[in-house]
């Protein structure tokens, strides 16, 4: 005769906790994650973006006038 097993409840088999503490931990990885994709994406925009660097917004503006001189 085969022995059967007694049902496994699954609810005390599972790997993780559910609930609020897991949620939390998701929500800061998911805001550090937007964090850190925020800041390479001003990196490299930075780098391939000469227009948007200091030097370049310099080269585009005019010339200041001559002061007027008085006799």
């Amino acid at each position: 005769a085969i022995k059967m097993n007694k049902p496994i409840d699954p609810t005390k088999v599972r790997q993780a906790r559910q609930g609020k503490p897991v949620l939390l931990i998701l929500a800061v990885s998911m805001v550090l994650a937007i964090i850190a994709g925020w800041v390479l994406w001003g990196v490299i925009a930075e780098e391939t973006d000469p227009s948007m660097t200091d030097a370049a917004a310099i080269t585009l503006e005019q010339p200041a006038p001559e002061p007027a001189t008085t006799l």
